[in-house]
């Protein structure tokens, strides 16, 4: 056969593979709705009909088939999509596409194929998306409010056919009527880059996918005993709950377990693997590159080269330097700001006006993150540079604190964030969740916790307070909350 059809642009991708395959499953859910490539398409095509030609439609994505028909709808129309999640406010949505300068803000129905159109100002407005993009994601915006990264479609396919050739996979898809047509779990909201780009790469793959609208251990070992999932995607969170499941879970068929959109504490890597005998690879990216950055290979994992605190080596067509305050590039093995390159990079952030403004230095953008590179190109990652604490003239790193803390038997997981102090300027304080939860569960106590941490920290690293929690706050990409974090530790001084 033609194989065109599977190497089809992603703007065509849909159309194309449904003209050959128009009964071949592209979507269900666990609910039991589906949709074939041939539904989709028309759906798509009776929908983008409705939509402003060329422009940015907003589309409130989430993880069911009327958003898949919204997206492909938008691209069909010859324009881009503007990601607004499902949990913003609506005042925040309504901020964000007037920023983007969209005509039309779809919301797809979760519970079948249609969906209801909202305008967005005047039609005149309007503004026309460039050629090539088909992607505004907003970066999460931990500080400050969020941005509008702008990802071309040769973007997302840079980025998808290195994930591919990074993970032994036909780097320029497949056809759709293979033998191995196991359906992709997809647990991680698709209005964020993790959920999107697993979506893209299933069907650029030829796989069908399976959109999850909540995570539950229940719901994943009931997947994984119908079919032969294979590589199973999570969050940090997700794998912990998993660690922690009381019920007898098994995963047949899931050769390895990979995990993105936050840090994964090293206890709870090492506590499933032990339960589970899978290999969770990490895998380190942003927004602003269209996925990853670095992962972890499963054959460097086979063979043992796996240095503490990796991501593992920069993905394919990715270049990865380390630099210091001044844009210098920095000595192996020395911490200092990532940056990278790469063909799968944004176009750039969307300014006020909905314009884009350049984001590169000689292509290499700045990722806010602090890292170091080996010798060997594994990439480490401690934290952001925005959260690094400056103690008394002293840099803190909160990543290498809590890295410290969940060694310590008993501690399931901590945080740790900088707050003001008039003699060092910043001190580090932690929040911590330990076996049993509660205050000073597993007979774990703050000075006990401190005593522990000085054979492995400087003085200057200790956290000054340490609060137990029962959960560590986080934003809804699985981020730590270290805004919260500080202010749970201020509030709890001021009234002491």
């Amino acid at each position: 056969m033609s194989t065109s059809s599977w190497r089809a642009p992603l703007r065509e991708l849909l159309a194309s593979t449904a003209a050959q395959h128009p009964l071949s499953l592209a979507v269900s859910t666990p609910a039991g709705t589906s949709a074939t490539f041939g539904e989709l398409a028309a759906a798509s095509a009776a929908l983008s009909s409705r939509l402003q030609p060329g422009t940015r439609t907003g589309v409130r994505l989430g993880n069911d088939l009327a958003s898949v028909v919204a997206l492909h709808a938008a691209w069909r129309a010859g324009g881009s999509v503007v990601s607004l999640g499902r949990l913003l406010p609506d005042a925040e949505v309504t901020r964000r596409a007037s920023e983007a300068g969209c005509a039309t803000i779809v919301e797809p129905d979760p519970d079948g194929l249609d969906a209801r159109l909202h305008p967005v100002g005047a039609a005149t407005q309007a503004r026309t998306a460039p050629p090539d993009e088909a992607l505004v994601m907003f970066t999460s915006g931990t500080t400050g409010r969020p941005k509008g990264a702008a990802i071309a479609f040769s973007a997302l396919e840079a980025s998808i056919r290195g994930i591919a050739a990074g993970s032994g996979l036909p780097p320029q898809g497949r056809p759709v009527r293979t033998p191995a047509r196991e359906p992709q779990p997809v647990f991680v909201p698709v209005a964020h880059m993790g959920g999107f780009l697993t979506s893209l790469t299933s069907w650029w793959l030829g796989k069908p996918v399976l959109l999850c609208h909540k995570f539950s251990v229940e719901l994943v070992a009931r997947i994984a005993a119908e079919s032969r999932i294979g590589v199973l995607r999570l969050t940090p969170s997700m794998v912990y709950e998993l660690v922690q499941a009381a019920a007898s879970v098994t995963l047949p068929g899931v050769s390895s377990v990979t995990v993105g959109t936050a840090p994964l504490p090293e206890t709870t890597r090492v506590a499933f693997e032990a339960r589970y005998g899978v290999p969770v690879l990490r895998n380190y990216g942003q927004t602003e590159f269209a996925g990853a950055i670095a992962f972890e290979r499963p054959d460097d994992v086979a063979a043992g080269r796996r240095p503490p605190g990796s991501v593992g080596r920069a993905a394919p067509g990715v270049q990865v330097r380390i630099v210091d305050t001044d844009g210098m590039e920095r000595p192996r093995g020395c911490i200092g700001e990532i940056q990278a390159r790469a063909a799968s990079a944004m176009s750039g952030y969307l300014d006020a006006d909905g314009r884009l403004s350049a984001a590169t230095t000689g292509g290499w953008i700045a990722t806010g993150d602090l890292g170091a590179l080996d010798s060997d190109g594994f990439v480490s990652v401690v934290g952001r540079v925005k959260d690094l604490i400056l103690c008394g003239g002293f840099n803190v790193y909160p990543a290498q604190v809590e890295s410290a803390l969940n060694r310590i038997d008993g501690v399931v997981d901590s945080a740790v964030a900088g707050v003001a102090d008039d003699r060092l300027g910043e001190i580090p304080v932690a929040v911590v969740v330990v076996v049993g939860g509660g205050g000073g569960g597993a007979g774990l106590t703050e000075e006990g916790l401190r005593q522990s941490l000085r054979a492995e920290l400087a003085a200057y690293e200790l956290p000054r307070r340490i609060r137990f929690v029962a959960a560590i706050p986080r934003l809804d990409t699985g981020k730590v909350d270290r805004v919260t974090v500080a202010a749970l530790l201020t509030t709890e001084e001021a009234a002491s």
